[in-house]
C-alpha cells in the first residue's frame, strides 16, 4: 500500500522511471506535445500523470541498478518506450501532412506555406489545414484518451526496465513508419486523381486549340478544381481517419507483444 512515510529510494527510482515514460509520450505524442500547449501546463500534466501512477504500481518490480550509469540507461529506455508508443499515433498525423505537401504541390500551392508552430518550419497551407482538422476529429474519437490508456497498458505489458529495444521492435518501426507513405497517399487520393484528369484535359485542349495559352488557364482550373475537391472529400477523410483511429488499440497490442516477447528471450 502506498505510504508516504516509508517513501525511500526504491519509491525515488520507481517515480523516476514511471515519470520517464510518460514524459517520453507527452514530448512526442499528438495533442498533447502540441505548441498550443505551455511548456508548463505540459510538464503539470507529466508530473500529475506520475503521482496518479505510481499507487497503482507501487509493488512493481524494479530493475536492479547498481550503478548511476545503469540507472541513467534504465531512464533512457524508459523515455524511449514512451517515445515508441506515441509513434503509434504521430505516423496518422504526420501522413496528412505528407498528403497536404502532395496535394499543395499539385494544384500550385508549393509557394504558398505558413509556419509550423511545432517545428518552426513551413508546411503546405493543405497540410496545416488537415493537420487541424484531424486533431479536432482525432480528440472528438477520443484519440487522446486511447493514448492515456494505451500508456497505462504499457506499464503491464511492458515491466519498467524491460524495454530495451530489440530487432523485432526495430523491425515493427521500419515497417510502420512506412505507413506515412500509404496513408498520405490514400488522403490525397481524391485530389490527385482530380489534378491528373485536369491536366489531361488540358493536354487535349492544347491540341485541338494551339492558340490557347494553356498555362494562363490550366493554372486556375488546377486550384479552383483541386480546392473543390478538398472541400467535397472532407467526408471521405473524416470516415478514413475514423476508420485509422479505430485499429490504433490493435496496433498497440501488437507492439506491446513484441516488447513483452523480448523482455522473456
Amino acid at each position: 500500500m502506498f505510504d508516504l512515510v516509508t517513501f525511500g529510494a526504491d519509491r525515488i527510482q520507481l517515480f523516476l522511471l514511471l515519470l520517464m515514460r510518460v514524459g517520453g509520450l507527452m514530448m512526442t505524442a499528438p495533442v498533447f506535445s502540441h505548441s498550443s500547449v505551455p511548456r508548463r501546463v505540459a510538464l503539470a500534466m507529466t508530473l500529475g500523470f506520475g503521482v496518479i501512477l505510481l499507487p497503482l504500481f507501487i509493488d512493481t518490480p524494479l530493475p536492479q541498478t547498481g550503478s548511476l550509469i545503469m540507472l541513467v540507461f534504465f531512464c533512457l529506455t524508459e523515455f524511449l518506450v514512451g517515445v515508441v508508443i506515441s509513434l503509434v499515433f504521430s505516423v496518422i498525423f504526420q501522413s496528412i501532412r505528407f498528403a497536404g505537401a502532395i496535394v499543395g504541390y499539385q494544384i500550385g500551392f508549393s509557394m504558398v506555406n505558413v509556419v509550423d508552430p511545432n517545428s518552426s518550419e513551413q508546411v503546405s497551407v493543405i497540410g496545416e489545414f488537415w493537420f487541424l482538422l484531424a486533431t479536432l476529429i482525432f480528440i472528438c474519437l477520443n484519440g487522446h484518451h486511447l493514448i492515456i490508456t494505451g500508456l497505462v497498458d504499457s506499464y503491464r505489458a511492458i515491466p519498467l526496465g524491460a524495454g530495451a529495444p530489440s530487432g523485432a521492435v526495430g523491425e515493427w518501426l521500419i515497417k510502420y513508419s512506412a505507413l506515412v507513405f500509404v496513408l498520405g497517399v490514400k488522403f490525397a487520393a481524391p485530389a490527385i486523381l482530380t489534378v491528373f484528369l485536369v491536366d489531361v484535359a488540358m493536354g487535349v485542349l492544347a491540341r485541338t486549340m494551339p492558340q490557347m495559352n494553356i498555362f494562363i488557364v490550366g493554372f486556375p482550373v488546377k486550384i479552383y478544381a483541386g480546392l473543390a475537391v478538398v472541400g467535397l472529400s472532407l467526408p471521405a477523410f473524416s470516415y478514413l481517419l475514423t476508420k485509422i483511429t479505430a485499429g490504433l488499440d490493435r496496433e498497440l497490442a501488437h507492439l506491446m507483444k513484441l516488447y513483452h516477447l523480448a523482455g522473456t528471450v
